[in-house]
């Protein structure tokens, strides 16, 4: 008969989903973004929750094996690929001009965002201390480029932000991804090491703000530095494809995401950094200014990883009268 030749499986049914979804998406995608003024994170991760083991369970990543390796290391390359195509799409020689409006948005403006974030967290659940509340809170004072993208992005509703308003909120947004290691590690060894602040002074100053933020970001400049210089010889020398000239922004974030966990440092504004130091001299983002490939390969990791979390989501657990 011809229905023994079907063969139905979960990663089969995976295809479809994502694929339909995609194509659905895609076919209205300027209403949704540029007249309902929905991100494609938002109707991915409702696609995801729909499909997912709550709902019609016909996507349940609890099967995979590790869901929590797979979680973290999905979201690294989302997370680095899109600070790197942040530090890429800002203008030429922009940190160098207008590092002080950054840093005023990162260092005071973070923090204070961070401290009280952390006291509605103490509140919300009484059976978290503060320090606890501080660990949490660092995990979501930063911001992610990817949810912003309605304003900070191409479409009609962030032309009506002026331009150096979204420049300025692209610039914040690639860097406090990664700024936010300052703010774990320290609630992180204010638990670990008190009440000796001699042992807390060191770690966080030596081991987060020395080596793995300032050094990773002198790191990443570098990377994107010579990836630069490279593919403008490889260029004059015709030696690179079109195709492969496309691409080489990919490799290099994916590249970044690796060594920088490799060397136990901050790979998120490795992968900023590294875009920074790559077009600082506006080359790259002039010769690929027509070809958009930057924003088709954000589009594409972007609904297929909030399409995961919508199926992650751990509902049950909001549940727990423990953490009530």
């Amino acid at each position: 008969m011809a229905w023994e030749h079907l063969d139905v499986n979960r990663p089969h049914l995976v295809y479809i989903i994502l694929g339909g979804f995609t194509s659905l998406f895609m076919l209205c995608s300027s209403v949704i973004k540029e007249r309902l003024y929905i991100g494609e994170a938002t109707v991915a991760t409702i696609c995801g929750i729909i499909f997912g083991p709550h709902a019609a369970n016909l996507i349940d990543p609890g099967t995979w094996g590790n869901t929590d390796q797979i979680t973290l290391e999905f979201s690294r390359i989302v997370l680095v690929v899109q600070c790197f195509a942040v530090g890429v799409e800002l203008p030429k020689s922009y940190m160098e001009r207008h590092w002080r409006s950054v840093t005023f948005l990162l260092i005071p403006v973070m923090t204070f965002g961070w401290l009280i974030t952390s006291l509605f967290i103490w509140w919300m659940v009484p059976t978290l201390n503060w320090l606890d509340s501080l660990r949490v809170a660092a995990c979501v004072t930063a911001t992610d480029p990817v949810l912003a993208s309605s304003v900070v992005g191409k479409g009609k509703f962030a032309k009506r932000v002026p331009k150096h308003l979204r420049d300025l909120l692209s610039a914040e947004s690639g860097c406090n991804d990664g700024m936010a290691f300052p703010f774990i590690y320290l609630a992180i060894y204010l638990l670990r090491y008190r009440p000796d602040s001699n042992q807390v002074a060191f770690h966080w100053f030596c081991y987060t703000i020395l080596y793995e933020c300032i050094f990773g970001a002198f790191y990443g400049v570098c990377v994107g530095y010579a990836a630069r210089r490279a593919i403008r010889l490889a260029h004059e020398k015709e030696l690179i494809d079109r195709e492969s000239f496309l691409v080489f922004y990919f490799v290099l974030a994916l590249f970044c995401a690796g060594s920088g966990s490799i060397l136990g440092m901050d790979d998120l504004l490795i992968g900023f950094a590294c875009g920074v130091g790559f077009s600082n001299d506006g080359w790259f983002l002039e010769k690929t200014e027509e070809a958009h490939v930057s924003n088709v390969i954000d589009l594409l990791i972007n609904l297929a990883f909030f399409v995961y979390f919508g199926t992650i989501i751990p509902w049950a657990q909001y549940n727990q009268m423990d953490l009530l």
